[in-house]
């Protein structure tokens, strides 16, 4: 009777232990920090474990050193397995910006030794892919992708495997194979390796210094993803190639000819249609011709039309000050 009182009492005890750190650990998640700290400092280490008040205490934690440090020292604890995975992941984060990729590597093989279908195997499988990228193996980086994509084909976790393989491919001097990998993957109608396969697109341009794919790669990143990251740092990159241009006089030889600027790229006509009502207000004439890249549609935006370059130069400047955008001036 003793001993089922004993089990009772522990039992209970468990699970106030479990929901105590629950309410804490949900309180993390939903950004409520002030309560979740008032919260952990207001249970004692009997009601809830050592590891898991240390893993809270580390969340909490605004350096990201002191942040590892209680993240390692949960893991020596008796810290729960539902959090020991997220430590896992979250520490191979800080070890990756911190660059320390010899813990990065320890951490990455013990949790796939420990967890084979872990919440956190996708991105884990990433990071293996990196470390060999980083010691120049870029062989055993590309066949640790085929695999990686032959266990995520489809979804996000496919989308990722897709741009770590183009990466790997483009150092490992197979820029045809990466190019066909983000053209493809541009291609797809909605997901995060999307505007992440326009981004290395543009860039890729940008260094080859082929203005025209640059724009129209980024003016499609701009479209569908006008919050992005990288676009500021793109547009400075294509204005000091714009910059670098010199006069490009063989448009004026054929017969006919005029330059018009362009100013968008969009695969919905009705986006063509309001970018092209912004720049009437010039006086120019403003045309959407359809145009056919790699079997899909797209609509391009012209303004202006000039008898030679030199003039439509200057007015893309013009515009191009007042947008603060980067523009191109096409043969027509």
């Amino acid at each position: 009777m003793r001993r089922l009182m004993l089990l009772l009492v522990v039992a209970v005890v468990t699970a106030a232990s479990d929901a105590a750190a629950d309410k804490i650990y949900s309180l993390i998640r939903q950004g409520k920090l002030r309560e979740a700290a008032d919260s952990l400092s207001g249970v004692s280490t009997a009601s809830t474990r050592d590891g898991n008040k240390l893993f809270f205490s580390s969340l909490l934690e605004r350096d990201a050193e002191k942040s590892a440090r209680l993240m390692e020292a949960a893991l020596s604890a008796s810290v729960s397995a539902v959090y020991r995975q997220e430590i896992y992941y979250r520490l191979a984060q800080f070890h990756f910006i911190k660059g320390d990729y010899t813990r990065l590597g320890q951490l990455v093989s013990e949790y796939l030794a420990y967890w084979e279908a872990g919440k956190y195997r996708p991105e884990m499988l990433r990071f293996s892919i990196l470390l060999d990228e980083l010691d120049g193996a870029y062989d055993a980086a590309v066949r640790q992708s085929d695999r990686y994509l032959l266990e995520y084909s489809s979804g996000t976790a496919s989308q990722w495997g897709l741009v770590d393989k183009a990466r790997v491919m483009t150092r490992f001097d197979k820029q045809v194979g990466a190019h066909n990998l983000l053209r493809r993957l541009s291609r797809e109608k909605s997901g995060p390796g999307v505007a992440q396969a326009l981004y290395m697109l543009t860039h890729d341009a940008i260094d080859k210094k082929k203005t025209d794919d640059a724009v129209f790669y980024y003016n499609l990143m701009r479209e569908a993803f006008p919050r992005s990251v990288g676009l500021d740092a793109l547009l400075e990159e294509m204005g000091v190639l714009a910059s670098g241009l010199g006069t490009d006089n063989r448009a004026e030889k054929l017969t006919g000819t005029y330059y018009s600027v362009q100013v968008g790229v969009f695969s919905v006509k009705n986006n063509a249609r309001r970018q092209a009502d912004i720049f009437k207000k010039y006086d120019r004439p403003v045309d959407i011709k359809e145009k056919k890249i790699s079997n899909n549609k797209y609509h391009v935006v012209y303004v202006g039309r000039f008898s030679d370059f030199e003039s439509a130069r200057g007015f893309k400047t013009m515009l191009e000050n007042n947008h603060k955008e980067v523009y191109q001036v096409v043969a027509r």
